[in-house]
């Protein structure tokens, strides 16, 4: 059963698994993206998520979080299925502690998402968007800690990454999703916590949104991804496929998006993902580059730099439910002298076992 669970996950996440009993749609290079209806779910393709990451203060402390909503659609007996998970996930860095929570539900019980605009959720989170503006609002908790809740306001337009939004992970184009992000959002909220305590929030947040039916290749066994929010209103995502050859897949790509939204793209043989420290998980047994570096040459020809570290070391996400388990973790960026350029987060797979299907 755990064995199960924990394939569907991977599809969940990953897109892998197809079904021979139903013919799930693919990304196609050039198709237009239409708003707000492709904020919304997609029930042809094989996995969706909704994945927001970010740095906020309260009253008394600062924090980053991840939260996601997952959809994945299996076939049975010719009938489509949706099932749906969310994984939410708070570091408090100013006390240093890690914790997080993962929900799992079936079509119709206590979970959905809506193929009209962005309106997904789980239980009593959830992730919604105001059609005309484009603003969001969002909720959820930790057991341990309490409930937030807080609106998120567009600070820059959303960007598609790859052509057009089709972003190519492998060498079939079918390996591909639909990339959609807001690179900057503004975070108003409030927090309750377990002693009854509301607290104000305000911080920044990235928004990813992703839906493809075959997102891996063969050969590659996990991946490295980051984005990074700079002071200067600048922003970077970057992936690195992971192959089991050791090699850094060529359809690794880095992008830079300027204060105006502007995109600037570079290919794997482009940029370097470095890493310098490993942390190694008590739990999994897993060895994460927890401090990187990522390294480049500008359209001008000069080379760019920056150091990633980790705000704390021990931000693996366990699988309780579906015993999968990755690295997912509030950082911040330096320069070469040490000095503070921003925030950002980082997502490592296939670090305690390969991502095999």
């Amino acid at each position: 059963m755990k064995n199960n669970l924990y394939r569907f996950i991977i599809s969940c996440i990953f897109g892998h698994l197809c079904f021979a009993s139903h013919e799930y749609k693919f990304p196609i290079r050039g198709a237009e993206l239409i708003f707000p209806r492709d904020h919304g779910a997609h029930p042809d393709y094989k996995t969706e998520w909704w994945y927001l990451t970010g740095h906020f203060k309260t009253d008394k402390d600062e924090y980053g979080f991840q939260l996601t909503f997952f959809r994945s659609a299996s076939s049975e007996d010719g009938k489509i299925r949706q099932s749906y998970m969310a994984h939410a996930a708070v570091v408090n860095k100013t006390k240093k502690f890690y914790l997080n929570e993962e929900r799992f539900n079936q079509e119709n019980w206590n979970a959905g998402a809506s193929v009209s605009t962005l309106n997904t959720y789980n239980g009593n989170w959830f992730l919604s968007m105001e059609s005309d503006s484009e603003q969001m609002r969002a909720r959820f908790s930790i057991r341990e800690l309490g409930v937030f809740y807080f609106d998120l306001i567009p600070q820059k337009e959303k960007v598609l990454f790859g052509d057009r939004g089709y972003s190519q992970k492998g060498k079939d184009p079918k390996n591909a999703s639909y990339y959609i992000t807001f690179p900057r959002l503004q975070l108003k909220g409030k927090f309750l916590n377990k002693e009854g305590l509301l607290e104000s929030m305000d911080g920044q947040v990235w928004m990813d949104h992703e839906f493809s039916s075959s997102h891996l290749s063969n050969g590659q066994i996990g991946w490295n991804w980051a984005s990074l929010q700079f002071e200067d209103q600048t922003e970077i995502m970057v992936y690195s496929m992971r192959r089991k050859d050791g090699k850094v897949d060529p359809n690794s790509v880095l992008y830079c998006i300027d204060q105006n939204g502007r995109i600037e793209e570079y290919k794997s043989h482009q940029f370097s993902w470095t890493p310098i420290q490993y942390w190694k998980s008590k739990k999994t047994g897993g060895k994460y580059p927890i401090v990187y570096e990522l390294s480049w040459h500008n359209k001008k020809g000069e080379k760019k730099f920056v150091k990633v570290k980790a705000d704390l070391e021990s931000q693996e996400f366990v699988g309780a439910i579906s015993n999968f388990n990755y690295w997912e973790g509030s950082c911040s960026v330096f320069d070469e002298n040490n000095q503070k350029l921003g925030l950002g987060y980082t997502e490592m797979t296939g670090y305690d076992r390969e991502l095999t299907f």
